[in-house]
C-alpha cells in the first residue's frame, strides 16, 4: 500500500516503502487530457527534454552523468489510462542502501529530474531545432511502425472507428502530419503550459520512508505554478448504441478480425473483479473459451483472444483468420460470449482463471516497473491494492460472471482483409 503525500499544489507523491528490491525507482507523471489538439506535443516533449540541458548539452554527456551514477537509467514515459495522458519520465537506479558507507545517489538522479525538466538546452527562446527535428523523425518512425504490425495496426483502426467523435479515438501518439506541423516555437509553448497547469503524479518505490523520499522530491517541485489543476477525466459509454461492421483492404496474407465491446465497467466499478475474471475465462488466457474452442478445437484462428481497458470501459476480441473465414470466426466468437451471458462455465474454467489474473497480479508485486503501472493507474481512477482485489477474486461465483458478461455489448467488428479477398 502507498502513502500519498501532497508535496506542492496539483503535486502528489505516491510512495511505496519496500526492501524486496536492490533498486529504487520513481516515475514523474504530467497528467493532460489526452486530444487530437495537443497527443503529438505530448508524446514529443519528453524526448526533447531529455535531448540536452544546461549541463549536459547532449546525448553523449548525458548518458555519461548517469553512467557515473552507477548506470542509473533514465528514460521517457507516454502513456495514455483511458482519456488520460500521461508523459514524463520514468527511472531505475541502485538502492542507497547497497552503496559504499557515505555514498548515495537518490539525491544525484533527483536533481538530474529538475535538470531535466526546468533546464533544458535552448536557443533563441526555445527548444533548439536540431534536436526538435530529430525526435519528430523519430517519433513519425514509431507511429508508422505500426503498419509493420498489422495485428497492432488492425487493433488501432478499430479503436478509431469505435471511438470516433471521442478523445480516446486518437491514437496514443497522435498522427504523423501533426508531428510534421510542430516547431521549436509551438513545443515550447506547450512546455510552459504542461509545467504549469498539469496535475503531477510521482510513484517512488524503494527504501526510504514516504516522508524521506517526499523531502527530496520536494527539492524539484516548487510551489509557484497555477492556482487550480483541472483533472483530466474519460467518457465512459455504458453500452453501444449499435452494431457497425467495417471491412479495409490491405496487401496482408492473414485476416485480422478485430471486435470493439462497451462493457460499462471500469476500475473502479465494484463489478470490475469479476469483469476481470470474467475476460480470463472468455479470452485473456490459454484455458479460454476463445483459445481452446476456437481456436484449438474448431481451428477457425491462427490466435485469438480478449483484453480490457480497465480505465475506458472496453473489451477488445482480436484474432488472426483465412480470410473465407470471415463469417464463420465471427460467429463462433459471439457463440463463446453468448455462453458466457448464459452462464456457461464449469468450475475448472473459472478455477484456471482464477489462478491466471492471481499469478500475474502477484508477479506485478514483484517487479518494480509493473507496481510503477499500477498504482500510477490509481491516480487516474482508483481501483484499490493488489492484495484487495486478489480477495474479491477469490471470492466470485459463476452468476458474478454471468451478470458481468450480461453488461457487455458489441460494438465494432473490425475486418482487415487482403486486396483480393
Amino acid at each position: 500500500m502507498t502513502k500519498n503525500i501532497e508535496l506542492a499544489p496539483g503535486v502528489t507523491l505516491r510512495a511505496l516503502q519496500t526492501d524486496k528490491f536492490k533498486t529504487a525507482c520513481f516515475s514523474v507523471n504530467f497528467l493532460r487530457p489526452h486530444c487530437r489538439q495537443t497527443a503529438a506535443l505530448d508524446a514529443l516533449l519528453p524526448s526533447v527534454l531529455l535531448r540536452g540541458t544546461e549541463r549536459f548539452p547532449d546525448i553523449r554527456s548525458i548518458s555519461m552523468h548517469l553512467d557515473e551514477l552507477y548506470g542509473t537509467s533514465f528514460g521517457t514515459l507516454v502513456r495514455r489510462k483511458g482519456e488520460v495522458k500521461l508523459t514524463g519520465f520514468y527511472a531505475d537506479f541502485i538502492d542507497d542502501a547497497f552503496l559504499p558507507e557515505g555514498e548515495g545517489i537518490f539525491a544525484a538522479v533527483t536533481d538530474f529530474l529538475r535538470e531535466t525538466l526546468y533546464r533544458p538546452l535552448t536557443e533563441n527562446g526555445c527548444f533548439c531545432e536540431k534536436n526538435v527535428e530529430g525526435e519528430k523523425q523519430n517519433l513519425i518512425n514509431a507511429i508508422e511502425s505500426d503498419l509493420n504490425d498489422k495485428r497492432a495496426y488492425a487493433t488501432a483502426r478499430m479503436l478509431e472507428k469505435m471511438c470516433e467523435g471521442e478523445p480516446y479515438g486518437t491514437p496514443r501518439l497522435g498522427y504523423a502530419q501533426d508531428v510534421r506541423a510542430i516547431t521549436p516555437q509551438s513545443l515550447w509553448a506547450h512546455y510552459q503550459t504542461v509545467l504549469q497547469t498539469s496535475r503531477i503524479e510521482i510513484f517512488y518505490a524503494g527504501r526510504y520512508s514516504p516522508e524521506e523520499a517526499a523531502a527530496q522530491f520536494s527539492k524539484v517541485f516548487s510551489d509557484d505554478r497555477g492556482a487550480t489543476f483541472a483533472a483530466a477525466a474519460t467518457q465512459v459509454r455504458r453500452k453501444a448504441d449499435r452494431v457497425r461492421e467495417i471491412s479495409e483492404s490491405m496487401d496482408v496474407t492473414q485476416g485480422k478480425l478485430v471486435i470493439g465491446l462497451r462493457t460499462g465497467i471500469t476500475v473502479s466499478d465494484p463489478d470490475y473483479p469479476a469483469l476481470l475474471l470474467l475476460n480470463a475465462v472468455y479470452g485473456g488466457s490459454v484455458t479460454s473459451k476463445l483459445f481452446l474452442n476456437v481456436r484449438e478445437k474448431r481451428s477457425l484462428c491462427y490466435y485469438a483472444g480478449s483484453s480490457l481497458e480497465k480505465y475506458k470501459g472496453l473489451m477488445l476480441i482480436s484474432s488472426g483468420i483465412a480470410f473465407e473465414n470471415y463469417e464463420t470466426a465471427k460467429q463462433a466468437i459471439e457463440q463463446e460470449l453468448d455462453a458466457c451471458r448464459n452462464g456457461e462455465f464449469t468450475d475448472e474454467e473459472i478455477e484456471q482463471a482464477r489462478r491466471f489474473i492471481s499469478f500475474a497480479l502477484r508477479s506485478t508485486m514483484d517487479s518494480p516497473a509493473r507496481l510503477d503501472e499500477f498504482y500510477i493507474g490509481n491516480a487516474i481512477s482508483d481501483g484499490g491494492d493488489i492484495p484487495a482485489l486478489l480477495e474479491k477474486l477469490n471470492a466470485l461465483t459463476a452468476d458474478d460472471l454471468r451478470l458481468a458478461a450480461q453488461k457487455l455489448s458489441v460494438d465494432t467488428i473490425y475486418f482487415l482483409k487482403g486486396e483480393n479477398a
